[in-house]
């Protein structure tokens, strides 16, 4: 879209950080209000927002590392802070939106120490390191989960859960693109984008313990993995490996799925009504993996299954699939998560905060 950048999206890091901001950017547009991507040069985000052909500007950035600290990672960060400051004087938006994750840094703090309004995304239930430092600067936080709720400014803060592009697909459409049986249970497995190997293995376990009653199976399995999954999975009934399917697609498609619990990926189940198996990664910053789990195990979406007790997949993944009463009321516990609307109800509320200035 032609004409001044009204809003920035600040973001960066993983995808769970950045789809958001391409699904408001999109939706945004439909509403005459032009947007740009302000995240680290040569990251996931500047990817990504190509392929959308979303406007990008980068910035330097650092890179937080938790365990081993390193100051030029700062510094790193305060030159990009710096640079997004210039951004912003040359665009003039009229709100930023950061979306945490470290790589939303320097467009966030840019915003929080200038006059440009500043709203924040958290989406998971533990707000993340950007939040926290930057929420009493925010006009208004945007939190995707009520459990995060505590830890946010009070009457500044509103739940609007994590927004979803696109439209809802069904199952039959969506295994007929996949290539796969029209009919019968789906279990999806996925460790996020680039995969798990700790899942991949636990489920190639699993899939031989079942044997002949091994359930229909889509595994993506991370590019890198394909190829060592490919080696051991030879003779295994009704598995599907792929490294990489559409999301959208691979969710719409399935009965139940074995994920991690990066809130982008839950929320996709939720948007589907897909029950989950929940496997967060013990790395994950502030553990904000487990805290999302037990929030969607909490509503009954699903059960948490920590990384040291992969050996009782086989038992809990038989288990759901075998009752089907349980499975079909989680399913409908994960549907409640994400509302139909929640990414035209974060469009019309920005569009009702430019509509308050003037242009």
């Amino acid at each position: 879209m032609n004409g001044p950048v009204q809003v920035v999206l600040a973001t960066g890091g993983t995808g769970g950080h950045i789809y958001p901001a391409l699904a408001l950017a999109e939706g945004l547009v439909g509403q005459g209000i032009s947007s740009a991507l302000l995240g680290i040069s040569g990251g996931l985000e500047q990817q990504l927002s190509s392929e959308a052909a979303v406007p990008f500007h980068g910035v330097t950035g650092g890179k937080l590392d938790r365990s081993r600290p390193d100051p030029r990672q700062l510094f790193a960060a305060l030159r990009g802070v710096l640079q997004a400051r210039k951004v912003l004087r040359r665009l003039k938006p009229r709100l930023v939106i950061g979306f945490g994750g470290f790589g939303s840094l320097p467009g966030s703090a840019a915003a929080a120490f200038s006059s440009v309004p500043l709203w924040l995304n958290e989406q998971n239930s533990y707000p993340g390191l950007v939040t926290r430092l930057l929420k009493n600067r925010a006009e208004l936080v945007i939190a995707s989960m009520e459990a995060a709720l505590p830890r946010l400014p009070a009457g500044r803060t509103e739940v609007i859960p994590y927004p979803v592009a696109g439209r809802v697909i069904s199952k039959q459409e969506a295994r007929e693109q996949l290539g796969l049986p029209r009919d019968g249970q789906l279990t999806l497995v996925m460790g996020g984008s680039q995969g798990s190997v700790a899942l991949n293995q636990a489920v190639l376990e699993s899939l031989r313990s079942f044997g002949e009653a091994a359930p229909a199976t889509l595994h993506l399995t991370g590019p890198a993995n394909l190829e060592a999954v490919l080696a051991q999975a030879d003779g295994l009934p009704r598995h599907h490996p792929r490294g990489y399917a559409d999301g959208a697609l691979a969710f719409a498609a399935a009965d139940l799925a074995i994920t991690r619990a990066g809130i982008g990926t839950l929320s996709m189940a939720a948007f589907y009504g897909v029950p989950l198996i929940m496997v967060p990664l013990p790395s994950a910053a502030e553990n904000h993996q487990l805290h999302n789990a037990t929030a969607f195990a909490d509503a009954g979406a699903g059960i948490v299954l920590p990384q040291d007790r992969l050996s009782g997949l086989r038992e809990e993944w038989s288990e759901l699939l075998g009752d089907h009463e349980r499975l079909a009321q989680a399913a409908q516990n994960s549907a409640r998560l994400s509302p139909e609307g929640a990414l035209e109800t974060f469009i019309e509320r920005i569009v009702n905060r430019l509509g308050t200035e003037p242009e």
